[in-house]
């Protein structure tokens, strides 16, 4: 167990500092070419800022993953679970991702297969960062001119299963059962095209399992991937009784 952890931890430092040292090489670049006087119209100057400033958010949205992950895994972290609509809920968390998968030429479709006014009993905070985590993954990887995001919602009787299909690269076999371990990305060259952290479907992962649920994924290498996940529905008191 003590070679595994510093196996893990060796690894993790390794990817952290890749993850870190790009950006930051990006940004003493850009702010050198600045000083320089290489930037020398308003337009370059505008956009060596520009790089600045995406290359910082970059970093930034690392550090944020990493505490969040941190938190979840060391169980610093407290679920404020309570009931809530499932497609109001999904209306709410879909809107703040509608203008990325317009602006990708992505489109989405809902398909809502329970009982109308079903509510789910969840962290509604912590399960939209797994929407946005999931989804966000496969946009990064939808390679076709015209791409698709289909969200489907199923009954299993005390759970409700969300599976969301796209239309991407898909994953080979043998890295199907990795993506959800920490820092794993598909994309072995860890290319810029892509990015990311490595940690969002790790992340998704816990907190789906600290829900009492259940999460795995199917894929077709050239034909996309498919990622379903349970949660657990709101117990109706009365019926209970």
């Amino acid at each position: 167990k003590k070679e595994e952890s510093e196996l893990v931890m060796r690894e993790m430092l390794s990817n952290i500092t890749h993850d870190l040292k790009t950006p930051l090489t990006a940004i003493r670049g850009y702010a050198q070419g600045i000083l320089d006087g290489v930037a020398a119209t308003p337009d370059r100057m505008n956009k060596y800022i520009s790089t600045i400033r995406n290359k910082a958010d970059d970093m930034a949205n690392l550090v944020n993953e990493l505490s969040l992950f941190a938190q979840i895994y060391n169980k610093e972290i407290e679920y404020k679970k309570g009931g809530v609509e499932i497609d109001e809920y999904i209306s709410r968390c879909m809107s703040n991702l509608s203008l990325d998968l317009e602006t990708r030429k992505i489109d989405f479709l809902y398909r809502n297969d329970v009982e109308k006014g079903t509510c789910l009993y969840i962290d509604e905070e912590k399960i939209k960062r797994v929407f946005y985590n999931v989804i966000g993954n496969a946009y990064k990887y939808i390679d076709k001119d015209l791409g698709m995001i289909f969200l489907h919602i199923e009954d299993a009787g005390k759970m409700v299963w969300v599976r969301i299909t796209d239309n991407g690269s898909g994953i080979e076999k043998d890295e199907l059962p990795l993506i959800f371990e920490r820092f794993y990305r598909t994309d072995s060259s860890r290319n810029s095209k892509t990015g990311g952290t490595g940690l969002g479907l790790a992340i998704a992962k816990k907190i789906i399992e600290d829900h009492g649920g259940q999460i795995y994924a199917e894929s077709e290498k050239g034909k996309g991937t498919k990622i379903s996940f349970s949660l657990p529905k709101k117990v109706d008191e009365k019926k209970k009784i």
